[in-house]
């Protein structure tokens, strides 16, 4: 305790500690005589030997807790198995070759921090090469910022310099994510140039440098594409994605764009309004019109943000923004809109306004209040999602519909992905750390790049199994457990005890 106080009294706690065995050896020197006597009476001896039992049972118990530790093995007999990993995870994990660590933030003392522990306890039973740390964001703010975390229940996994993050903390999310970050071959985002857009050597407050920096930190291979130098999108491409051009494409441009998305591909367009691209006739083929005008919003006001700049709170249901619960920002957007009567083509709303937003077209004469003649009222889509049904997947669909399965689940099939933003601006250096706009934009490119490999996993659903007694039941539990078994418990000890004392 003394050191506890202070360290520095370390030569004082070994001089007592001296003078304390000089003292002991000296008075069972002085009192041998007493201590023999003491020692050959009945009641000495049974204490003794109540001693000696005490400390053989410890000493049993702490072996068990550390033959224990070094072999955990767990049981779950719960009825649906919902405390034990799947197959597929658990051979994930005994495959991994490279050290995994995974830092948890959450708030402390909480439900999801026991359910996180839980499920991270799980895994790292499974293997050598996972390890993990549950930290609160409130009380370690520095690692936190250090993290980029945002927002409580979020995972970071880390494998060598390679980074990524899951705030959908279910199992098949984690053990995707391990798939992904222990990927050698490296997927390829490629970001179209060539048109004004969006730099990724840029480090100013328009280039997307972020961007870049952070998809290269989750495992991917990031490079520019120049359509004018390969006249097609190479093969290799997981997603292409258009950042804000300012210019004009070209026929073939656009050609090779509209075979490359019909050929399976993922494509993510960041369209800035008052902009001439020529890509509105590619747009309506996949039932998408964007404007017209630019979006005013009064709810950016609060944020203490300027008209133009509409802001997100809410969002469609979707995998993308599945728990997303953070504010985006847009600089400037136009509304995206959904006009086709094509069976094929299928529309997803992702990010939407309040009804405090309205369209604007007449943007010259600078008055930017609502007009009922020519302005529409919000809540106004700001992205939004088109996937097209090709002759494979309709076919796999009616066979799903005549043999029922329930391994079915919810993974995205592989078909051709449209996903347009109307604003690139958001997703710039400048705008990237603002609430959850880095995160939109990163959850999005993920969702595109979801590889065919990742495993499906079913989520195990809690069966609630309620106990209903009668009142003679519920009297029997009672006083059998809570009167009749610790009264049995005491009234033996008591017995023991007067019968010991007799001797």
């Amino acid at each position: 305790m003394a050191l506890g106080v202070n360290p520095s009294w370390g030569n004082y706690v070994s001089i007592a500690e001296g003078a304390s065995l000089v003292l002991l050896i000296f008075f069972f020197i002085t009192h041998f005589e007493a201590i023999k006597v003491f020692s050959t009476r009945r009641s000495t001896q049974f204490g003794l030997n109540s001693f000696l039992m005490v400390v053989i049972f410890l000493s049993i118990i702490g072996i068990l807790n550390f033959l224990s530790s070094r072999h955990n093995q767990r049981l779950d007999l719960s009825e649906t198995g919902r405390f034990s990993l799947a197959p597929q995870t658990k051979k994930v994990l005994q495959n991994l070759e490279q050290k995994v660590k995974i830092t948890a933030f959450t708030e402390s003392q909480t439900p999801s921090e026991n359910q996180i522990r839980d499920l991270l306890n799980s895994y790292s039973n499974e293997t050598d090469h996972l390890s993990f740390q549950v930290i609160d964001p409130s009380q370690k703010p520095a690692i936190a910022r250090q993290y980029g975390i945002t927002q409580y229940n979020t995972l970071v996994i880390e494998v060598g310099d390679q980074e990524t993050q899951i705030k959908n903390i279910i199992e098949q999310e984690l053990t995707n994510a391990l798939i992904r970050v222990n990927k050698k071959k490296k997927q390829t985002i490629h970001f179209l140039e060539g048109h004004g857009e969006h730099d990724l050597t840029n480090t100013e407050r328009e280039g997307f440098s972020r961007v870049q920096g952070a998809l290269e930190k989750q495992g991917y291979h990031v490079e520019g594409l120049s359509l004018l130098q390969t006249g097609k999108i190479p093969e290799d491409t997981a997603v292409l994605v258009v950042a804000g051009p300012q210019k004009a494409f070209l026929p073939q441009e656009i050609e090779a764009v509209s075979n490359y998305l019909n050929q399976k591909g993922k494509v993510l367009a960041l369209i800035d309004p008052q902009t001439q691209t020529n890509l509105d006739v590619f747009f309506s083929q996949w039932g998408i019109r964007l404007g017209p005008g630019i979006i005013v919003d009064t709810l950016s006001r609060l944020f203490g943000g300027d008209l133009t700049i509409p802001v997100v709170t809410t969002y469609p249901n979707h995998e993308i923004t599945e728990g997303f619960n953070l504010a985006t920002f847009f600089p400037v957007a136009q509304r995206v809109q959904f006009e086709s009567s094509d069976s094929h083509l299928n529309f997803q709303s992702l990010a939407e306004t309040t009804e405090n937003s309205w369209t604007k077209t007449d943007i010259i004469s600078g008055d930017l209040n609502f007009n009922s003649k020519t302005d529409l009222r919000g809540p106004l889509t700001l992205a939004g999602m088109v996937t097209k049904k090709t002759e494979e997947t309709s076919s796999q669909e009616e066979s799903d519909l005549e043999i029922p399965s329930e391994e079915n689940t919810d993974q995205p099939s592989d078909e051709p992905i449209l996903i347009v933003f109307g604003d690139s601006d958001f997703a710039a250096n400048g705008s990237f750390d603002f609430n959850g706009n880095g995160d939109l934009i990163l959850n999005t490119i993920n969702f595109l790049a979801k590889e065919k490999d990742l495993i499906a996993i079913t989520p195990k659903k809690p069966n609630f199994s309620p106990l209903f007694l009668t009142k003679v039941q519920g009297n029997v539990v009672f006083y059998t457990s809570v009167i009749l078994m610790p009264g049995i418990v005491f009234l033996t000890g008591l017995i023991i005890w007067k019968r010991r004392r007799r001797l």
